[in-house]
Formats: structure tokens, C-alpha cells, sequence
């Protein structure tokens, strides 16, 4: 018979007789007028029930104890004192029933637990007893890096896989003195007579039971030796073109340093530039201003219309030449120094600082918006404000608010003013133009480029003007809720 049905058998013997001497121990007593011994013997059906059977523990606890107190019930007559008492015997056994059951299936779990551990683990998992040297199990993992059944190796001696050698000797006295021990590497042989390299650890049990885990190193072992070699080979190129690079690398310092050279006297050569271009447009300004000056006083002493009306021309086309001086110098400005951090609204609030006083309300909903960006930004709010007021008509309210697309931030700028015509949408990015130099929006893509952001209309003309400045990811943030 199989060995799995003897044991069935054995335990489903040994609760029966366990049953059947606690109820006939239970009526003799009664019968005969003993009291005191037999409720005892009712612990072990329980007992052996619930370490064999835990799920169905409890079932069975209730049942053995309610059919004790039947017979207490039927046998005693109803004697109050043993009925008090059969009673809390009762209790006593359905909670030890409770307990017991609770306690062998939460250890029945925990085998599992380990069985399926040691069975499903990526390691070859071996036990041996440490004395007799005995191999006691072994998972399927292992059973297959040796090539072995397991019921082969189960009750045999460890030198059938492991040879006696140096190495074994070291690591059994590890064993014995550290409990624990660390990875060695060892030949185990195989039932084809190969022999493999393992890497083994291994730690000793309080039962003298020995716990192994193998890894097949072999491949890894074979992989080393040609990657030795390999890097050999490669430390002697190595050597080889180090020296080639030695050679070339005194060439490119002088090389760098004959570049050095020549961007300090480029940096020396923009700084004279710019400063060349400075003072001249400064001095040009001076000039167009007398001119200005000059032409004021030509047209109170004037008194020809014709003369009056040319004098306005060039009044007008000097203004203009102010303009595009002033452009000059804002543009050669742009990306002069490093971007930086800067929040919107305190952006927003500066802007409105350089424009002049109008009845027009401005609203923002900008939270702690940042963004990074060149450290003229606030030109660009300047001249979107600067717009509205002057070619908005009668627009009345400018609100500043943004919105999050995707990884893209839009900061949205609209006023309630005319509007701009579908027409020239695209041409008023553009130094031309048409109602004025163009140079304020021009400029302001210009700086809005410098970290990667773009600006485009996109209002529905008579109901007010609408710019989209797009900032990419990386260049905004919100400091507070960081």
C-alpha cells in the first residue's frame, strides 16, 4: 500500500480509539459514580483531531464536547453540580479546539510557506546531516543541476555529489564554528561523472541539519577566463593608443591654447564694440534730440503752411529714427547675460511701472508661476500692454492668466479691445509692421527665444486681442507646491 494511505489509516485509527475510550471512559465513570478523571481524557481526540485535521478543529471540538455533555445531561440526573461543572468542561474543550486549531493551521501555513519556498526557489536548495554527512533533501532545482532524481541522492552519503577535498574540509569546519558561512566555490559531480562549479552558502540548523544553496557558475566561470584574456588584450591596446593619444594631446593643447588666445582678443574685440556702439548711439540720440528741439522752433517761427507740413514729416521720420536706435540697443541686449527664475506677477507689476497712466484695468491669475527666462522678460509683458493702450481702441480690461497642456505651460494674454485682423496675425511679429515699427513684438519673440518659448496670436478680431506665449517643459515651476 502506498505510504500516504498507511498514514491515513494510522491517525484515522489512532483519533477513532482515542474517541471511543474518552465516551466509554465517560459512561463507566458516570455509571459508577467517578467524577473527577474522565473529562480529561476528551484532550486527546482533540488533540490529535486538530494536529491532523486543523481546518475542521473547531467542527470537531463542538461536536466531542457537545456529545460529552449529552451524556453528562442523560447519565448524571441532572445533577446540578456536575451539569455547572460538565458545563465549563464544555467550554474548556471548545476552546481548546479554538486555540489548538488556530495554532497547527497557522503552522500548517508557514510549512507551506517554506515547502513552497524551498521547491520554487531559483537555487539548487540541499540538507545534510552534519555527523553522518547524510544527504536529507534536496529541491527539484537541484535534483536537475545535478541531474539526479531526488529520491537517489535522499539517505545517501554527501560524497556522491561532493568529493572530499581541501575545500570541503574548510567549509564543514566554517560550519561548525560560524553557524553561518559565506559563498565558496566548490566542484560538485554530477551522475554523468561531470563535474561543475557551484557557488555555495550554507547555514547549520539547532538540529545539526545543514542548509545549502547551489548556483551553477560554471558558464560564468568559463565567461571570466575569456573576459581575462580579453582585457589582456585590450590593456595592451590600451597602452598602444594611450601613447598615440599622448602625442595628439600635446598637439590640441597648443592647439587650445592658440584658440584661447584668439576668443580673448574676439571677447576683447565685442566688449570695444559694443561699447564703440554705445557711445554712438548715444551721441546719435543727442543729435536727433536737437534736431527735435530745433524743429519745435522752426515750426512756432514758421507761418507757411506748405513749410509747416514738411517740418511735421521730418519731425515724424525723426521720431522714428529714435525708435529704431533704441531698438538697437534693447536688441543687442537680449541673451547679454545668463536666463533666470522669475516670477510672472512681480514681472507683470514692473511692467506697468515703465507704461504711461491709462484707464485700463489689468487682472492677473498667475499664482507663484515661474519661469525661466532672459532677464529682459519684462519688456515683453511691456509692449503687450503697451499695445493695448495704444491700438486697442476701446478696450477696457487686460487679463493675464494661465493654463497647463500636456507638459507644456501656456501663459494666455487678452484684452477687450478691437481685436487684430486674421490678415496680419503672422505680420505683426515682424519689424514692418503695419500700424507702427513693429519692434516691441518683434523684440519680444526675440527674448521669449532665447529659453524656447514662442508667442502667437490668436484673439477673434472685434472682440479683443489674444497672445499665447507657450513655455516648454523645464522652464516653469511652481515654487510653493514643490
Amino acid at each position: 500500500m502506498p505510504e500516504s494511505f498507511q498514514i491515513r489509516v494510522f491517525w484515522g485509527v489512532a483519533i477513532g480509539i482515542s474517541i471511543l475510550i474518552a465516551l466509554v471512559s465517560t459512561v463507566f465513570s458516570l455509571t459508577h459514580g467517578i467524577y473527577e478523571v474522565f473529562p480529561f481524557l476528551y484532550f486527546l481526540p482533540i488533540i490529535l483531531f486538530v494536529y491532523r485535521y486543523p481546518r475542521h478543529g473547531v467542527v470537531f471540538s463542538l461536536l466531542i464536547s457537545t456529545a460529552y455533555l449529552i451524556l453528562i445531561y442523560l447519565l448524571s440526573h441532572a445533577n446540578p453540580m456536575l451539569v455547572a461543572v460538565s458545563t465549563a468542561w464544555f467550554v474548556i474543550f471548545v476552546t481548546i479546539g479554538v486555540v489548538t486549531s488556530s495554532f497547527a493551521e497557522g503552522m500548517r501555513a508557514e510549512e507551506r510557506k517554506y515547502q513552497g519556498i524551498f521547491e520554487n526557489s531559483q537555487a539548487g536548495i540541499i540538507t545534510f546531516d552534519l555527523s553522518t554527512k547524510k544527504i536529507l533533501d534536496l529541491n527539484g532545482k537541484c535534483a536537475r543541476m545535478l541531474k539526479y532524481e531526488p529520491k537517489d541522492l535522499v539517505g545517501r552519503d554527501l560524497s556522491r555529489v561532493l568529493p572530499a577535498s581541501g575545500d570541503r574540509d574548510r567549509i564543514f569546519q566554517e560550519i561548525e564554528t560560524c553557524i553561518h558561512t559565506g559563498d565558496h566555490e566548490l566542484r560538485l559531480v554530477r551522475s554523468d561523472e561531470s563535474v561543475r562549479e557551484y557557488l555555495v552558502s550554507a547555514s547549520l540548523s539547532p538540529d545539526d541539519i545543514v542548509i545549502c544553496s547551489l548556483i551553477d557558475i560554471t558558464e560564468r566561470k568559463l565567461a571570466e577566463k575569456v573576459i581575462r584574456k580579453a582585457k589582456d588584450e585590450l590593456e595592451d591596446r590600451v597602452r598602444e593608443r594611450t601613447d598615440e593619444l599622448l602625442r595628439a594631446n600635446g598637439i590640441l593643447k597648443a592647439e587650445i591654447q592658440e584658440r584661447k588666445r584668439f576668443e580673448t582678443a574676439i571677447q576683447l574685440a565685442n566688449r570695444k564694440l559694443n561699447t564703440l556702439s554705445s557711445i554712438t548711439r548715444h551721441d546719435i540720440l543727442n543729435q536727433v534730440t536737437a534736431i527735435v528741439m530745433y524743429l519745435s522752433l522752426a515750426e512756432e517761427i514758421n507761418k507757411d503752411p506748405q513749410v509747416k507740413e514738411h517740418l511735421t514729416k521730418i519731425e515724424e521720420i525723426t521720431f522714428l529714427i529714435q525708435r529704431q536706435i533704441r531698438f538697437t540697443r534693447d536688441y543687442q541686449n537680449i541673451g547679454a547675460t545668463a536666463p533666470s527664475w522669475q516670477e510672472i506677477s512681480s514681472v507683470v507689476g514692473e511692467s506697468q511701472k515703465d507704461l504711461s497712466s491709462s484707464q485700463i484695468r489689468i487682472e492677473t491669475d498667475l499664482d507663484d508661476l515661474e519661469i525661466y527666462a532672459d532677464l529682459l522678460l519684462g519688456k515683453v509683458f511691456s509692449n503687450l500692454i503697451d499695445n493695448t493702450i495704444r491700438h486697442g481702441g476701446h478696450a477696457t480690461l487686460i487679463r493675464i492668466s494661465f493654463r497647463q497642456e500636456d507638459e507644456v505651460l501656456v501663459i494666455v494674454y487678452e484684452d477687450n479691445g478691437i481685436g487684430i485682423p486674421d490678415a496680419v496675425k503672422e505680420k505683426i511679429f515682424r519689424r514692418e509692421f503695419y500700424r507702427n515699427t513693429g519692434y516691441g513684438l518683434f523684440l519680444s519673440q526675440e527674448i521669449l527665444g532665447i529659453t524656447g518659448a514662442t508667442m502667437k496670436e490668436t484673439g477673434t478680431p472685434g472682440m479683443g486681442a489674444r497672445f499665447e506665449i507657450r513655455i516648454p517643459k523645464g522652464m516653469f515651476r511652481f515654487p510653493d507646491g514643490e
